[in-house]
């Protein structure tokens, strides 16, 4: 029996487009929120049980062509065979590289997918949490948890990704960050109860598990929390994953010097021959800011990327004030952050 789709967007965005009232294996749902992130943990539980089928999804788009909603009505649900899948927008890359990459609990608590993909999850997956805590944030703490019950995740890249764009800049985290608030409460638990034992299929090393949870600690601006683990595991793990952590954690606080000091602990790691090529397209989107594109000759040398130089942009930053400098060096951090993330969790299970 071919499974049934329940796809939920804003009001809004529906409005302006045509979709048919058919007996198609999509429907689609209207909400008032001004985006499904916006639905309370009671408005979310109760469109999971009073739907009649088998997935309730959700599209968040400031905006969607008439094309994406055909694309979307079209989908063969005969494609869905895990229990939550994600249909990502185009340039989502980071989503897709971090949720092929990382194990599914890493990935989900590294990145809230709905602003780079529509996700669909499965009814019975979902009610089987029984519990829904409370939290701001709940569709998104609803995938992490879902992925802490083992419930498998499934990418369904289409022939034509959406054109939606992908809230990427937008929301990434600061240079130098504050404290979360108590909001994110709900985060940071599920944080420091992830236990990358129970995640990674086999861990060969103890050390880059440990640098793993201190990165993802890191990338949520839990500093001093990152800090402890990353501590632990100095000197450690096969290209001292913990040590590069420790450098990111001391130049977000910001504390450069100290930074500095444990850039030289980690000397060479591969990372530093991949992050040339990972952020060659944001030097040739900022090519016309000439005190942005000044950054690349210091940045990279020898195809090599610098982790002192990149500290200095940070600094600058701090300095000046200036905006296109600040985005350009926050989209950086977040595909640093992210590639280490994924640098780490291989390490830990290599052989």
């Amino acid at each position: 029996m071919t499974a049934t789709v329940k796809l939920y967007l804003p009001q809004r965005i529906l409005e302006p487009l045509n979709y048919p009232n058919d007996d198609s294996s999509v429907s689609l749902g209207t909400l008032e929120q001004i985006s499904p992130a916006a639905l309370t943990r009671t408005e979310l539980v109760s469109l999971f049980e009073s739907s009649t089928d088998e997935y309730v999804g959700f599209v968040d788009a400031p905006q969607l062509t008439q094309a994406d909603l055909d694309q979307l009505l079209a989908l063969d649900p005969g494609q869905l065979r895990a229990g939550v899948c994600l249909l990502p927008f185009s340039a989502s890359e980071p989503l897709i590289q971090t949720y092929q990459t990382l194990p599914p609990q890493a990935a989900a608590l590294a990145m809230n997918p709905l602003p780079h993909a529509g996700i669909l999850i499965r009814k019975t997956d979902f009610l089987s949490l029984n519990h829904l805590p409370d939290s701001l944030e709940p569709l998104w703490q609803t995938l992490i948890l879902l992925a802490k019950q083992k419930i498998p995740f499934q990418l369904i890249e289409t022939e034509i990704p959406l054109s939606v764009e992908s809230n990427y800049p937008g929301s990434l985290p600061e240079l130098a960050p504050s404290l979360p608030g108590p909001d994110r409460k709900w985060l940071l638990d599920l944080l420091r109860g992830y236990n990358p034992q129970q995640d990674l299929p086999s861990i060969t090393s103890s050390a880059d598990a440990t640098a793993l949870k201190a990165g993802l600690l890191c990338l949520h601006d839990y500093l001093d929390e990152s800090h402890e683990y990353s501590q632990s595991v100095q000197s450690q793990g096969r290209h001292g994953a913990g040590d590069y952590w420790h450098h990111i954690m001391h130049r977000r606080e910001p504390d450069y010097s100290n930074a500095k000091y444990w850039s030289r602990a980690v000397g060479y790691h591969p990372l530093h021959d991949e992050l040339p090529t990972a952020v060659e397209p944001l030097f040739e989107q900022y090519a016309g800011l000439s005190h942005v594109a000044s950054w690349k000759p210091k940045l990279v040398q020898n195809k090599r990327w610098l982790l002192n130089a990149f500290v200095d942009c940070c600094q600058e930053c701090e300095n000046s004030r200036d905006p296109e400098l600040n985005a350009f060096a926050r989209q950086v951090q977040w595909l640093e952050m992210l590639l280490l993330l994924q640098k780490t969790s291989h390490d830990a299970i290599s052989s």
